[in-house]
């Protein structure tokens, strides 16, 4: 029943919305900018009376006059950008009522965990804003179009940067049409091999997130030395087994053990600048090393299939970083979430 109700939903859009049959051959007419930075190409794209429509974590399709632009609309298979013709407008259509937005829209979509995760957020979503202010300044646009507004890290950044107030959930706003729309290709990801393209991070995104953000750091004393407490994540996954007796050891040291999530943005900016060194599990909390200060000291606990990322942001930034390959316990999955030992022996080791 389930089924039927959407494939008469999905066949009324479909007729009052029209049908999304073709590729829009001449999108680049619409092409504002081409920037190419650290070996990568990156375009900038102003659409008039542009529609967007997504599901916020897979597909977003931007269109012009029932026509979908290539390059900056996406559809994510098995973690990477599928080919355009997968998108889920060609089967779908647009199954949601049009949202009219009056005004200029600045799309920070993205695919996968932009909506969720703080990493993804900070380098997939609003590292975007690099390029919008290549070309305008950012009152220039009457929205921001985001992934969502639902996590602390997200309101807090998005009033860091000023634009709190004119954005908007692509939770809520899944249809929509602007006057003019601008947006881009993806900041980091630019082949169908998601997992080489995020070890192979540009430098340029954590720079761009110091200048924009290290100066909001707060004047109050932090701590030398933190432990990330990954207790308070939202996933079940990967955790490290023995993790008590790390802990006690590490107090031992004059560790701080800490919980993120605590913490306002502020604080994370001030804790990681002042930390000389920090331990934990691979996570997003790890994001916030893109402000700590040269030759800070990193120990990363990691699965053998853990994405090397902030082994990357860590050498772009002169940061002293080392890891610990964990021994998976339990079963035996074919990603980075398995649950770990982690050798207390070479935790000594390393912060000695």
């Amino acid at each position: 029943m389930k089924k039927i109700y959407k494939s008469v939903l999905n066949s009324f859009f479909k007729f009052f919305y029209g049908d999304i049959k073709f590729i829009h051959k001449k999108s680049e007419n619409f092409l504002l900018r081409l920037i190419l930075k650290e070996g990568k190409r990156y375009t900038i794209y102003k659409v008039p009376n542009c529609r967007i429509y997504t599901d916020t974590i897979n597909d977003t399709a931007y269109l012009y006059k029932n026509k979908i632009i290539n390059n900056i609309s996406f559809q994510i298979r098995n973690k990477a950008n599928a080919n355009i013709k997968k998108n889920s407008v060609f089967n779908k259509g647009t199954p949601k009522i049009l949202t009219k937005l009056n005004g200029a829209t600045a799309s920070l979509l993205t695919g996968g965990g932009g909506n969720n995760n703080y990493w993804h957020w900070m380098y997939d979503s609003l590292s975007r804003i690099y390029f919008f202010e290549k070309n305008f300044k950012l009152n220039y646009f009457d929205y921001f179009l985001v992934p969502d507004i639902k996590y602390k890290f997200q309101t807090e950044t998005l009033k860091l940067l000023g634009i709190e107030k004119k954005s908007i959930s692509s939770k809520k706003y899944k249809h929509t049409i602007s006057n003019e729309v601008v947006a881009t290709n993806h900041p980091w990801q630019s082949s169908h091999s998601a997992h080489k393209d995020i070890e192979n991070i540009p430098k340029w995104i954590s720079i761009w997130l110091r200048k924009k953000f290290l100066k909001f750091k707060s004047k109050k004393k932090y701590y030398h030395k933190i432990y990330i407490d990954r207790s308070d994540s939202q996933y079940s996954e990967r955790k490290i087994i023995n993790e008590n007796e790390i802990k006690k050891f590490l107090i031992k040291k004059k560790f701080k053990i800490l919980r993120l999530s605590e913490f306002s943005i502020i604080d994370q900016i001030g804790i990681f600048n002042s930390a000389k060194i920090i331990v934990g599990n691979h996570g997003a909390g790890f994001t916030n090393l893109v402000f700590c200060k040269k030759n800070t000291r990193v120990v990363e606990f990691m699965d053998v299939n853990t994405a090397k990322l902030f082994k990357k942001i860590s050498k772009d930034l002169g940061l002293n970083y080392k890891s610990i390959l964990g021994q998976r316990v339990g079963r035996n999955k074919r990603n980075q979430n398995n649950n770990l030992v982690i050798s207390l022996k070479k935790i000594k080791n390393l912060i000695s």
